[in-house]
């Protein structure tokens, strides 16, 4: 029980037990009894809804000496990340001592690389064989869940056994198994019932028709079809299953039981909490209790009870004909409920099934920031996928979290498409009350982060100052938020952005759940100490940044990459020779432009240090490409100092002529250039022309750089 516990804390009990068998299911003892089953290592059931695959699987399951692992695919699984917590779990239920493989962020390459190697890793140190049972894998249509399931298939101890139920198997890589003579397939022809079985299955079904020969032949030996007819008044052909459960089924109920049925039926699992949200009704337990014997629905685990899949078809397809617009108010509040329970994707499912854009903004937006933090970055870009791109861009929850979704994903350019529109959903006053609205802290959060769409450093300062007062403290969005108000106090010089960093970089340790956000915070930490002149704090911090980016594998992380490899030159400045400052250069320049267009401030704040490198390594010519990056005040502006002043000391005084020299020194006043030129006597355009020159032999490109260079100087 303990251990059960732990494994429903990750994936849902329900998904690792068979689901419930009617009591009348005959065993299906043709079937079941092949040799051929119970010596191929991979064994499958596809056949369209109806022909018993899951009771079959069940069936044949439940005759394994091994132990069984039993998964019920839901559309979570397409995130190869979740397929593979979802099966580790799976194995700990089943096998004591099997240790769950998960991991936190598994974007690519880190998934390939890091987690699937594990996985496989894990697996292999099974002690002895088991049963694996995948159930509705029509389900998956990610490429990407093949790769999971060959390397289970492949990892698992000889003697061990692997079955699919489906609709069909577009995912399992059955013609290279079939080639190899590993499996053994059955389909639709093969499940249909015989004579024998049909005449056993209305006998279970109470119906007087000894041999039940007219319901074989109208049925075909379809099994649900034979469960239909044997409650039936009278046998007919069943050409069309949904007319039938409509004229059958449905027609007879009276009418408040009716629509209790075609409303929870619409939704094919509910239990008694989710009926009565969506019905309305103080009597969901008993009819819920009264269905089950008169419709196609069968009671599961902890209260749950599912309708079949071509019952819940057949009510889709009346609500569709008949009111579209009341079958979507039940998916809404059904993606509202599931949300309530912190079942993500069940409730974003409902939510797109509805189409309504409010509750599809207000489901994926809270599920997204939940999703984003578990490092399931591609199940988001998949439920953002599944929704039209006039949907995303009419609400603003939905491309606000395309926003982060694509910056997580390195996509950039949807990152800046997708925030453009955010702003233009938003009001025009909405900075000024960003907590009234649910997307305004991120909002704020987003362009104190980018700079994107803000005036400059001081007002993303004041906008990560509003997004830092609107979270709560305890929310895992507090981290990020303190280390954009330091970044910002950096840029603005503020006396407190040291401070400020080391804030975020202890409340990312303490939360466990953001390591890019300490990784940033140490990077900008190391700069800011570095050009502070406490070389050994900033040095330190840097390598404390390189081992955390080592340790959680963020490679995948543009944005943290880019900010760490850009410390790194700096570090290399501090500590390195010319051979280890060039190579973080080229290591920097890899990532940099692709990640400026989005950061706005790091291609100025990479000005700097980059100019900065490029004096140590004698590159005078990448010196002055690089220095003139940088723009606005701040740790910018102090690390173009930085590498001026180095610059200068390379470059003395010495080598400006007389005449520069009395031009140099009346520039470092305040006289204009026509005041100059009167007190030297000289024209203004000759002013100019020695103002020009002694610009590049200093390394600057303005009369503002230049003043700083003679403070500087003293």
């Amino acid at each position: 029980m303990e251990r059960e516990q732990v494994v429903a804390s990750t994936t849902p009990l329900s998904k690792l037990r068979p689901p419930h068998v009617r009591h009348t299911e005959i065993t299906r003892h043709r079937l079941i009894d092949d040799e051929r089953l119970a010596t191929r290592e991979v064994v499958t059931f596809c056949a369209p809804a109806g022909y018993g695959k899951s009771t079959l699987a069940i069936q044949w399951a439940s005759r394994s000496a091994r132990p069984v692992a039993w998964v019920t695919l839901d559309e979570s699984d397409n995130d190869p990340v979740v397929l593979v917590n979802t099966l580790s779990a799976a194995l700990a239920h089943a096998v004591t001592g099997f240790v769950p493989v998960t991991q936190v962020a598994g974007d690519e390459p880190t998934f390939t690389h890091d987690v699937l190697p594990s996985f496989a890793c894990a697996v292999s140190g099974l002690d002895s064989p088991v049963t694996v049972v995948f159930d509705d894998v029509h389900i998956l249509d990610s490429s990407a869940t093949t790769r999971v399931i060959k390397t289970l298939v492949d990892a698992l101890p000889i003697g061990s056994q692997v079955a699919f139920a489906g609709r069909s198997m577009s995912v399992v890589p059955l013609p290279l198994w079939r080639g190899q003579g590993r499996t053994w397939e059955l389909y639709a022809d093969d499940l249909r019932f015989s004579a024998s079985e049909t005449a056993a299955a209305v006998a279970g079904f109470g119906r007087k028709d000894p041999g039940g020969q007219d319901i074989h032949e109208a049925s075909a030996g379809w099994p649900v079809a034979v469960f239909l007819l044997s409650q039936a008044s009278s046998v007919r052909s069943l050409t069309n299953v949904e007319e039938f459960i409509e004229a059958e089924v449905l027609a007879p109920m009276a009418a408040e039981v009716r629509d209790f049925v075609m409303c929870t039926a619409a939704l094919g699992t509910v239990n008694v909490d989710l009926a009565t949200a969506v019905t309305g009704s103080p009597t969901a337990a008993r009819f819920l209790s009264e269905a089950i014997t008169t419709v196609l629905i069968a009671p599961g685990e902890h209260g749950w009870y599912r309708y079949h899949p071509l019952m819940q078809d057949a009510v889709l397809d009346l609500w569709r004909r008949t009111d579209p617009y009341r079958l979507a108010q039940l998916q809404a509040a059904a993606a509202t409920w599931y949300l309530g329970q912190g079942l993500l994707d069940t409730a974003v499912s409902y939510a797109i099934s509805s189409g309504d854009g409010p509750t599809l903004g207000h489901v994926v937006w809270a599920a997204g920031q939940v999703a984003l933090l578990q490092g399931r970055t591609q199940t988001v870009l998949g439920w953002l996928n599944r929704i039209s791109s006039a949907t995303i861009d009419a609400e603003p929850e939905l491309s606000m979290t395309a926003v982060w979704a694509n910056v997580v994903a390195g996509d950039y350019g949807n990152v800046l498409r997708h925030a453009e529109q955010t702003q233009f959903l938003m009001p025009g006053d909405w900075m000024e009350h960003p907590a009234d609205f649910s997307i305004g802290a991120h909002l704020a959060l987003f362009m104190a982060t980018s700079h994107a769409g803000v005036t400059g450093p001081v007002q993303a300062l004041k906008l990560a100052e509003v997004a830092r007062d609107c979270v709560d403290p305890t929310d895992p969005l507090m981290p990020l938020c303190t280390l954009i108000l330091g970044l910002n106090q950096a840029l603005t010089w503020q006396p407190q952005a040291r401070q400020t960093l080391q804030e975020s970089e202890a409340l990312a340790l303490a939360t466990a759940a953001a390591p890019s956000t300490r990784v940033e915070a140490l990077c900008m930490l190391g700069l800011l100490l570095l050009v502070q002149g406490d070389e050994q704090a900033g040095c330190a911090s840097i390598d404390d940044a390189r081992t955390q980016f080592t340790i959680n594998d963020l490679g995948q992380m543009g944005t943290t990459t880019g900010v760490l490899l850009l410390a790194e030159v700096a570090l290399a400045c501090h500590r390195g020779g010319p051979a280890e400052i060039r190579q973080a250069i080229d290591r920097q320049q890899t990532v940099g432009a692709q990640i400026a267009p989005i950061l706005q401030w790091y291609r100025s704040l990479s000005g700097g240090v980059l100019a900065f490198a490029s004096v140590r390594i004698r590159d005078h010519d990448a010196y002055h490409d690089y220095v003139t990056w940088c723009q606005g005040d701040g740790l910018c502006r102090q690390w173009a100092v930085k590498a001026q002043l180095q610059f200068a000391a390379e470059t003395p005084l010495t080598q400006l002529t007389p005449a520069e020299l009395r031009v140099w020194e009346l520039l470092k006043s305040r006289m204009t250039l026509n005041e100059i030129a009167g007190s030297l006597y000289l024209s203004r355009e000759t002013v100019k022309s020695h103002t020009g020159s002694i610009y590049r032999k200093l390394g600057v490109s303005s009369r503002r750089e230049a003043q700083d260079l003679a403070d500087n100087w003293g």
